[in-house]
């Protein structure tokens, strides 16, 4: 009986973690930010597109500088975490490679993307190419069923550990 007792707690003890890994695994987003052009000139429009972002939020646009950040704007994402918006480069922007960055206001994930400001007055941007993002951490977003899963899952593996820590001591 003893042995018994020990397998179902430990075969419940299991469930619940693969349970966990599982509702976990899909969850996990990969930032990135997209530009309708990889460059152009000061003062010109750029449209910034954000995906993997948590859903409903704040994303803030900076123009990452050398020495100095300046914000852009803001979008804000739909029920998918994506978004887009057009921002201006800054007028009197020396010719030369910086980046844009896009960082979600309450979720602190981030992902950023190159960009070229040419020298030229023209208002004809160099098409953008599918440049990977910089960097691309990773961020949780739970549904509330996912999240109801998640503790039920917890409570089971905390309530297994407990039982058998008993029984281990009546033996």
């Amino acid at each position: 009986m003893e042995k018994r007792f020990s397998n179902i707690m430990l075969a419940v003890l299991f469930l619940s973690v693969l349970t966990l890994v599982v509702m976990v695994t899909p969850l996990v987003k990969a930032q990135s930010v997209s530009l309708s052009a990889s460059s152009s000139a000061a003062g010109s429009s750029v449209t910034v597109a954000v995906n993997g972002f948590a859903t409903d939020t704040n994303v803030i646009v900076n123009f990452v500088e050398p020495t100095i950040t300046l914000e852009m704007g803001i979008i804000v994402t739909d029920s998918t975490g994506s978004g887009n918006a057009t921002f201006n480069i800054p007028a009197g922007t020396v010719a030369g490679s910086y980046s844009i960055k896009a960082a979600g206001q309450t979720t602190h994930g981030f992902a950023s993307t190159p960009f070229n400001v040419t020298a030229s007055t023209s208002t004809t941007p160099t098409p953008a190419h599918s440049a990977s993002p910089t960097s691309t951490p990773k961020i949780l977003e739970f549904s509330s069923a996912a999240l109801a899963l998640i503790v039920i899952a917890i409570t089971a593996t905390t309530l297994c550990a407990i039982a058998y820590a008993k029984k281990r001591r009546r033996i």
